[in-house]
């Protein structure tokens, strides 16, 4: 009984598993759908028969003439009656493989088949069995195979294993095809008994395969598609962890990317536009803004959403199809996409140790099927750290949570509900002094290294009382926190006539804080003054220098209500989109300014001066106050038609901003309000063309004509002043090449930008040390090329570069000083025309390089950035500077992977910025060599090292 049980347990296991294929595809084939077509050709047919049957055809394109034309009529049939209707005039049967349908031609000599029973075949001698990986490795999961042999197909299992029986003897062609993945062709000779073959394919790097959806809403391969877009896969993003959400934004190209401010606020300039924080480009997660674009550092949008294992994927998209897609995003737009869960449970957890700040996190991401047609999504992380210059409190902690349910109610159609909360707390990086020598480098003090210490003091708790009377309590051990709670719906139908309606809508709460402070000027210590700690110890023979620093202390509370609708009809050679979308931000802000003073050392602690009284803080005045909601109603239309080789690309989009709020008076009693209500109108306007040479080039060009709205913060601004307001257009035009061939594959382009009438301000210094803002209008454009490449020379070896060269000028920009100025420059004319814009390198490049071997894959990176201006009066220039990374990965088991990288393994101290409030006048650029000077540098040298576990 022993002996005989488990060969029983086995035949009835392999038996009940065939039945259970064959029930799966009996039911596939019962499903009842209703398809219209006319004289259509073989592709289109199958197309439609996907789309409401959700299945996957395979087969080989020579299966049929595509020239032949099909028609059918079918109300409420089965799928297995459609196919049949369709394929057997053609000569062609089909198999059922899961969701995919293997096509081929009929053409197998039958031998005696007797009715009801299966078709017996002539037996060959060669079967062909196989393995598809990846350069890892892993198995390339639902690959198709194609045998130039009777047009057979395989889909690759779990296993990552095809077969195919009863193959003569001879020479064929297998053609292997996956989404990621470039198709590989292979040579094989068949003989003896059976064939055994492995096969490897390299990953599509820059995935100029893979279809993205245009602003018509249609399905189109990168190298069919007008639009500069950038995508970075999970898998990349594990390969490239990134340090913080803006950190993740250096692998695009055309981005300038700031992330010296640690897990805090960055900044991301983009294609030379002038203007930091996110005025630019927009962040939406999974298809909804997180923030409208416009913002800066308060609010800043890349602390509305954090990277972690729940990210599917991100796309990037550059230039001017961003502003068909969202409002007020003339330069760039990231949209974070989630996984949704998968045909299959799975998941993964993953640890990972930052043996440079003490850092701990855990990452968790897990999904898969309920039912048949229900499966969800939940994961999110948590971390704590010390920070990578450690104040004297824990830096980082906090964390998120996502999760999404999805019903697919029918196929391609379906109702998801998702939802996400955040609580994270991030410690802003603020700018601290260097000893300036010339070189545009960081170099450190006697006393104080900028790079691997900080200015944030170790009195952390202080209380003040407003202008208004309020009473405030501060912690500068918040730093930037944020939390937020938000959930949704997503809905998409497509109707029996192919119409595809999609609509996705979200209401987000958020609550958030920053208290930080921004250096101002050092002071030398006086022996004839007397300073004190808070504690009331007295300083003993202070010598070198203290520094003034400002306070930042906001309070802030947003409501926001996104929905957006899109409509999208093929109809012959046109791909039409129609969309309507709202999106209201209900925001409540408030800041307390202050000045106090520190010591010029690592974790300083606050001075009283000449008075051994109070709490160190003086001057305390109301920085910012917003109270009111901007309402953004918009249309689009687009259509995008299909030429054959050439394409063209149509979108125009209508937004109207409606803000309404109050204007705080700022001076006594500090309680009087104006109320405000305006409204405006922007219209954009982009055509995109693109000519397919071959499977393998292309080219691009693109067009758009756009705007930068004002936002609620320019009106609520205490010295708003309406003929300070102009429309501020912005015009990109960009033309490109597309190679995409088995060992190399390019993405590159050439741009021109122009922006016109941006609101700015000029500081100037006053009598006193502190600075006068006076508005202007400034106007620029920029002249840019972007490259963005993949090589691979072998199975194991990969090249990356990526490379942006800028030339980013102002053509307009014009001030005078006024009375109250510094006397030297009190009267006086700036004109800063012609001068290159602050902050914009000359060029960015990284090379990056990965080798495989056996278990283990090495990475390594070498990113350069090129020189800059702090500011338009371009007096003190930034020098160029470089970061290495490297890294190791090693795959213990097949559900077990150990990661070991650094970054910045030179310990680099390249500037990201100067003094942005006074360069400009700071001793009319004439600086000593060795004297104090304000910047911000890279973030130092760190080590990390993560543990994974895939199930």
């Amino acid at each position: 009984m022993k002996i005989t049980f488990l060969p029983l347990f086995l035949m009835m296991l392999t038996f009940g598993l065939s039945v259970a294929k064959d029930s799966y595809g009996q039911e596939l084939l019962n499903k009842r759908l209703s398809i219209e077509v006319r004289r259509g050709e073989f592709r289109e047919v199958l197309s439609k028969i996907e789309k409401n049957a959700d299945v996957k055809f395979s087969f080989v394109p020579q299966l049929v003439d595509s020239k032949e034309r099909i028609s059918i009529s079918a109300e409420d049939e089965t799928l297995g009656e459609i196919l049949n209707g369709v394929f057997k005039p053609l000569r062609i049967t089909y198999e059922v493989s899961g969701k995919y349908i293997v096509l081929r031609r009929s053409n197998l000599t039958m031998l005696n088949a007797p009715a009801m029973s299966f078709p017996k075949f002539v037996i060959q001698d060669v079967n062909i069995k196989g393995k598809v990986t990846d350069s890892k490795g892993e198995p390339v999961i639902g690959a198709t195979v194609i045998l130039n042999y009777q047009s057979r197909n395989q889909i690759v299992d779990k296993d990552g294993a095809f077969t195919f029986n009863n193959i003569p003897e001879g020479t064929y062609t297998l053609t292997l095809t996956s989404v990621g993945y470039k198709s590989l062709k292979k040579e094989i000779t068949v003989k003896g008994p059976e064939v055994q073959i492995d096969l490897l394919m390299q990953e599509d790097n820059l995935q100029l395969e893979q279809v993205v959806v245009t602003s018509s809403g249609s399905a189109k391969k990168k190298i069919e598609s007008s639009v500069a877009i950038s995508t970075i896969s999970a898998k990349q993003l594990s390969q490239r962890p990134p340090l913080n959400s803006t950190d993740m934004l250096k692998a695009i190209p055309g981005l300038s990317v700031e992330s010296s401010g640690g897990d805090g606020p960055g900044s991301v300039r983009v294609r030379g536009l002038p203007g930091g924080g996110y005025v630019f480009m927009g962040v939406m997660e999974d298809g909804l803004p997180v923030l409208p674009t416009g913002y800066s550092t308060s609010p800043s949008a890349d602390q509305y959403y954090k990277v972690d294992l729940t990210v599917k994927t991100v796309e990037a998209i550059r230039g001017g199809h961003a502003a068909v897609i969202l409002a007020n995003t003339p330069g760039a737009l990231i949209n974070v996409l989630s996984n949704t869960g998968g045909a299959k449970f799975g998941g993964k957890v993953k640890y990972t140790r930052g043996l440079s700040q003490n850092a701990n996190r855990f990452d968790l991401n897990l999904g898969g099927p309920l039912s048949e047609k229900v499966k969800f999504n939940v994961g999110g992380f948590y971390r704590a750290d010390d920070g990578i210059r450690p104040p004297s409190y824990r830096a980082n902690e906090g964390g998120q949570i996502k999760a999404n349910l999805t019903y697919q109610f029918k196929p391609n159609s379906y109702i998801r509900f998702y939802g996400k909360y955040l609580n994270d707390k991030t410690a802003w990086l603020v700018p601290s002094y260097y000893s300036y020598d010339g070189t545009g480098q960081g170099k450190a003090l006697p006393d104080f290294d900028l790079l691997k210490e900080i200015l944030a003091t170790r009195d952390t708790k202080f209380s003040l009382t407003s202008p208004d009377g309020k009473n405030m309590n501060f912690d500068f051990s918040d730093g930037v926190h944020l939390k937020s709670l938000a959930g949704g719906i997503e809905l998409k139908h497509v109707t029996k006539n192919e119409w595809s309606f999609k609509n996705n809508l979200r209401f987000q709460s958020t609550k958030s804080s920053f208290t930080g402070s921004i250096v101002t000027a050092a002071t030398a210590y006086k022996a004839n003054v007397k300073y004190y700690y808070l504690d009331g110890q007295e300083l003993s023979n202070p010598t070198g220098f203290y520094t003034g620093q400002s306070l930042i202390g906001t309070t802030s509370e947003d409501k926001q209500f996104s929905d957006f609708l899109d409509i999208n009809k093929q109809i012959g050679k046109n791909s039409l989109s129609f969309g309507l979308g709202i999106h209201t931000y209900d925001v409540y802000m408030y800041s307390l300014g202050a000045t106090f003073n520190t010591e010029i050392k690592n974790q300083p602690r606050i001075l009283r001066i000449a008075n051994n009284t109070g709490n160190g803080f003086s001057g305390v005045n109301i920085g910012t106050f917003m109270d009111g909601m901007t309402t953004i109603s918009s249309a689009t239309v687009s259509d995008e038609i299909d030429f054959g080789k050439l394409t063209t690309d149509i979108g125009i989009r209508a937004d109207r901003f409606h803000v309404k709020g109050d204007r705080l008076q700022n001076s006594t009693p500090f309680t009087n309000k104006t109320a405000f209500d305006e409204s405006n109108s922007y219209m954009t306007a982009s055509l995109g063309l693109n000519y397919k040479i071959n499977e393998q080039h292309a080219l691009f060009e693109r067009a758009t004509s756009t705007y930068s709205a004002l936002n609620i913060s320019n009106y609520s601004a205490f010295n708003f002043n309406p003929d300070n307001i102009k429309d501020r257009k912005v015009f990109m035009s960009e033309a490109g090449y597309k190679v995409n061939t088995s060992k190399f594959a390019l993405f590159s382009s050439l741009i021109y930008a122009r922006l016109n009438n941006i609101a700015s301000s000029m500081l100037i210094p006053n009598t006193t040390d502190g600075f006068i803002s006076i508005a202007t209008f400034a106007s620029s454009r920029n002249i840019s090329a972007e490259v963005e490449a993949i090589y691979t020379p072998n199975k194991n070896l990969n090249f990356r570069l990526t490379t942006t060269l800028q030339d980013s000028k102002y053509t307009k920009y014009e001030v005078t000083a006024p009375a109250n100025a510094r006397p030297d420059l009190a009267g006086k004319p700036y004109i800063w025309s012609g001068n290159q814009a602050e902050r914009v390198p000359n060029y960015i490049t990284e090379l990056s390089a990965s080798y495989t071997y056996k278990i283990f894959d090495a990475f390594a990176s070498f990113r350069r950035i090129g020189k800059r201006w702090t500011s338009p009066s371009n007096v003190y220039r930034l020098d160029g500077y470089n970061e290495v990374s490297a890294g190791l990965d090693v795959k213990i088991t097949k559900a077990i992977g150990l990661r070991v990288w650094a970054d910045n393994l030179t310990n680099s101290r390249g500037l990201t910025e100067g003094n942005i409030r006074g360069d400009q006048f700071l001793l009319n650029g004439n600086f000593e060599k060795g004297s104090l000077q304000i910047g911000r540098v890279i973030l130092p040298r760190s080590f990390w090292t993560s543990l994974t576990f895939a199930f």
